[in-house]
């Protein structure tokens, strides 16, 4: 089932809110490596849990759930919206986290895969059997 999400993932688009007016945007399929990716963070969201759909309230409710738990535990992050197919939904950009945490919020938001950047590689992680699914290498990265 997971390599059937693979080329979803290639595709899936997002748009990241920076403190400069400029919103920064990428997608694996078309991705340019930039200084963008040289800190660590993770993209997760609070939206439809185990794929099944909500309403924009409940989601958006979720998210504030999620942006409070980050927010209590001073993460610096930024909004960041994934689309695919004109479906979006927005979530949060998390610098400075551990993969081990990120899955961890991965699961306790009932999400199927979390996108992780390491510096060295951008990946989509399934959160329970934290298989990789997509992992692409940085060409800028000096190994």
């Amino acid at each position: 089932m997971s390599s059937d999400y693979k080329s979803l993932y290639l595709r899936n688009c997002y748009e990241v809110e920076q403190f400069s007016n400029s919103p920064f945007t990428f997608t694996l399929d078309t991705f340019s490596d930039t200084t963008f990716f040289d800190r660590s963070f993770c993209i997760i969201t609070a939206f439809n849990p185990h794929n099944k759909v909500l309403s924009l309230v409940k989601n958006q409710q979720r998210n504030m759930q999620l942006y409070n738990a980050l927010y209590s535990k001073e993460y610096e992050i930024l909004k960041a919206t994934g689309c695919l197919d004109g479906h979006c939904e927005t979530g949060f950009l998390i610098y400075d986290i551990s993969l081990d945490e990120a899955l961890k919020l991965g699961r306790l938001y009932e999400q199927y895969a979390i996108f992780f950047n390491d510096t060295k590689y951008l990946k989509y992680i399934l959160c329970e059997s934290e298989e990789v699914v997509v992992e692409i290498k940085r060409k800028n990265y000096q190994s």
